[in-house]
């Protein structure tokens, strides 16, 4: 017991110990309860310098005097700096040598609303690179208040080879001014920063308005007589005659110290080489160079001395000299030519076919150089035949429109003049007003019509007055959707004959557009089919929902109807069709249309009529689908019999009659050495009608050209018009499909039977 209770005290003892551990506060790179040292200027400066001015930085001791004590501590540069100068307290600065006698200085209260003279700070114990500060209690002292001091270095000899931060290091002699370090001053490598402050697009007239540079010295004095800047231009360019320059900051041209606010441009020399293509910089005496560190501007103009040499684009220009600069290349213009170039600005955008109001891409109308866009004059956009107007700056147009201002940039404006041509496929836009800087207009918010079933890019022609050309490409225009289907086999002049299950995939979510319910999408039937009984509709994927399914026109067209646009693109299967096929529609490929206004709403609006309607032209004829695909082909030639062709492969569910390939829910195999086929599938395949295909759950019949076909699993007799013939092998049933070696199968239904064994393959004719 006595031992879990000192287990306990030790555990309060050390947890005490840590909360007063965090109530201690870290201060600069050093402190204590109440002591913060902190930079107040960190000059960049020189290595190898002497009589730098270094920065200062600030004591704070809160609350000062606990007890009245007194605080020492030693101070000191880094070694091989040497002292010249200090300021205490913003003091003027006073020398400092080895032996020189201890400096006072007494401190008022800061921050206070009273004079008071709370302490005294003394400097003493001089040598080359530190001294010993003392804070004593002044005649006016006040405990717990707080306490601030400034401690600088204006005079200070810098060895070589410094680098980066330069630090005032404080030594604890007693009391409260802790060991720790500050930072006074860095190292900036003795560079010039050259910049370019504003800069121009010129033609071969040069640029006469000229370039803005600045020159910055990073160090005060850096800029000397003996030393130039040099600022070379690429071939076929010079300099013309500089401007005066004009000192920004600092006291550079300065004579004896006395600063000239506004700078002398005698005592900074900007001139030209021999050849003018490089400006040279300097002083005129080293007796201007800078107390502090300074900075001056001046402009220069360009000429396009040679346009053989001159190269088109940025004009880059070359920094080189006596000194350490950068950076070492500057962009001091852009010389071109008088230029506009139109272009897409995203020609990868999609829009389907068949559809109004379909974004296309902005349009970009580009200025190389100011004012090459000439007032008056017009840029014209023709549209290919697939194509017509709708938006224009997200506003409807139609023949005899126009819009002020749909684009503009610095200064210059471009109109929409209106729609030319006899099919309105043109948009003129004239251009109003003079650019400022080169500019760049750009017309969005734009949308098309377009025609149902063409595909592929947009490309528009760009012509005009200004004196553009070319081609532009303003979309991607793709269907709506994609239509597959199954095929199958009919014949003339029967009914319910099943054809192939047609599967309509959208392109992108809401490609389908409904209208909120109100737009159909449309199965149509070629003259000669017509539709048995109304087919199943499912969404097998996405989010559509339907609405109504229904036949029209005769029982020639299927109508679907969805409540309302899908949020996740959607697949719709239309399954179980059959048609009733007339003997007037002749042998060949059954192609089904699949459009309606869902999917093409060009065909029912034009210019005058912007509400789709059956009444209506539209703005294109004769084009109300976006896609055809076949689900069956007709393979009885009209009056004669049917002719088959069929193969089945050994181990696969694909079978083909006729050259179209089909699919059986069971595959051939071979047992005791007789190769079994699928008995329904083969009927299918000599054309026998799903009708006249039987099964009491005993017997499977099979009807067609004169013939009735009986066979039984499980028995090896199988009857042809009631006679009966005995197989060497019996009948299967696998998976609910009876199966009969082959070559029985062909002289039931009075068929030509081949068989490779390479291939595995039976061929039945």
């Amino acid at each position: 017991m006595i031992r879990a209770t000192r287990k306990k005290w030790l555990s309060i003892l050390l947890t005490l110990a840590m909360l007063v551990g965090l109530m201690v506060p870290f201060a600069g790179t050093a402190g204590a309860v109440g002591t913060v040292y902190t930079s107040l200027e960190v000059p960049p400066v020189e290595d190898d310098t002497d009589g730098a001015s270094l920065g200062s930085f600030q004591i704070e001791i809160d609350p000062l005097f606990v007890l009245n004590t007194t605080h020492e501590a030693w101070v000191e540069l880094p070694a091989d700096f040497e002292i010249h100068k200090l300021s205490v307290a913003g003091s003027v600065p006073f020398e400092v040598y080895s032996g020189k006698l201890p400096v006072t200085f007494p401190v008022e209260l800061s921050p206070s609303d009273v004079t008071a003279n709370i302490a005294d700070v003394t400097v003493s114990d001089f040598n080359e690179r530190g001294f010993k500060i003392t804070i004593a209690p002044g005649t006016g002292y006040i405990d717990g208040q707080k306490f601030r001091v400034k401690i600088g270095f204006p005079n200070v000899d810098i060895p070589a080879g410094v680098e980066g931060d330069i630090k005032a290091t404080i030594t604890n002699i007693k009391g409260q001014l802790v060991s720790g370090s500050v930072v006074v001053a860095t190292t900036s490598g003795g560079a010039l920063n050259v910049a370019v402050l504003d800069s121009n697009t010129f033609s071969d007239a040069g640029d006469t308005e000229g370039v803005k540079i600045r020159v910055e010295e990073t160090v005060a004095g850096k800029l000397k007589a003996n030393d130039k800047l040099k600022i070379e231009l690429p071939d076929g360019f010079e300099w013309g005659t500089p401007g005066s320059p004009t000192v920004v900051w600092g006291d550079l041209g300065s004579l004896n110290g006395s600063v000239n606010a506004n700078g002398d441009p005698s005592k900074i020399s900007i001139t030209r080489s021999s050849d003018n293509d490089t400006l040279e910089i300097s002083i005129v005496s080293d007796v201007y160079k800078s107390d502090a560190r300074s900075a001056f501007e001046f402009r220069a103009p360009i000429v396009v001395a040679d346009t053989d040499d001159a190269e088109y684009g940025d004009v880059i220009a070359k920094v080189k000299g006596d000194y350490d600069v950068s950076p070492s290349e500057l962009v001091v213009g852009t010389y071109g030519d008088y230029q506009v170039q139109v272009e897409a600005e995203d020609p990868d955008i999609v829009a389907y076919a068949g559809q109004n109001d379909q974004e296309v891409s902005n349009i970009v109308i580009k200025e190389s150089l100011k004012e090459s866009l000439l007032d008056g004059r017009t840029i014209t956009i023709t549209l290919p035949e697939n194509a017509r107007w709708w938006k224009i700056d997200d506003q409807e147009v139609e023949p005899g429109d126009t819009l002020t201002a749909v684009a503009d940039d610095n200064s210059v404006y471009l109109d929409f003049a209106g729609l030319q041509g006899t099919d309105d496929r043109t948009a003129k836009f004239t251009i109003r007003g003079k650019s400022t800087d080169a500019a760049e207009l750009k017309i969005e918010n734009i949308s098309v019509a377009l025609k149902a079933g063409v595909t592929g890019d947009l490309v528009a022609k760009v012509a005009g007055s200004q004196g553009v050309s070319g081609e532009i490409t303003l979309a991607k225009v793709v269907n709506p959707v994609e239509v597959t289907a199954e095929k199958t086999n009919v014949q003339l002049g029967k009914f319910e004959q099943a054809a192939g299950k047609i599967t309509i995939t959208e392109a992108a979510a809401g490609a389908i557009d409904t209208d909120n319910g109100n737009n159909a999408l449309e199965v149509r039937l070629p003259d000669g089919i017509k539709f048995s009984s109304k087919p199943d509709v499912e969404v097998t994927k996405g989010d559509l929902e339907v609405e109504s399914v229904s036949l029209a026109e005769d029982d020639t067209v299927l109508k679907i109807k969805f409540k309302d646009d899908s949020n996740e693109a959607s697949t719709i299967e239309i399954s179980n069709i059959s048609y009733d096929v007339d003997r007037t529609f002749g042998e060949g490929d059954i192609k089904v249309e699949v459009g309606g206004p869902a999917l093409v709403q060009t065909d029912g609006i034009d210019y005058s009529n912007k509400t789709w309607s059956e009444s209506y032209d539209g703005f294109f004829e004769d084009n109300d689908y976006v896609a055809k695909v076949v689900n069956a082909t007709c393979v009885t030639p009209a009056p004669g019999g049917a002719k088959y062709s069929a193969s089945f492969v050994i181990g696969s569910t694909t079978y083909t009659v006729n050259g179209v390939q089909n699919t059986m829910d069971v595959a051939p195999y071979v047992k005791d050495g007789r190769t079994y086929l699928p008995v329904r599938y083969v009927a299918y395949a000599l054309g026998i009608s799903p009708e006249n295909i039987l099964w009491d759950g005993r017997t499977a019949t099979f009807i067609g050209e004169g013939r009735v076909v009986q066979v039984t699993p499980g028995s090896a007799v199988l009857t042809i018009n009631g006679a009966p013939v005995t197989m060497d092998v019996t009948t299967d049933l696998v998976n609910g499909r009876v199966m009969v070696p082959f070559r029985w199968v062909a002289q039931a239904f009075g068929a030509q039977v081949n068989y490779d064994e390479a291939t595995q393959t039976v061929s039945i004719n």
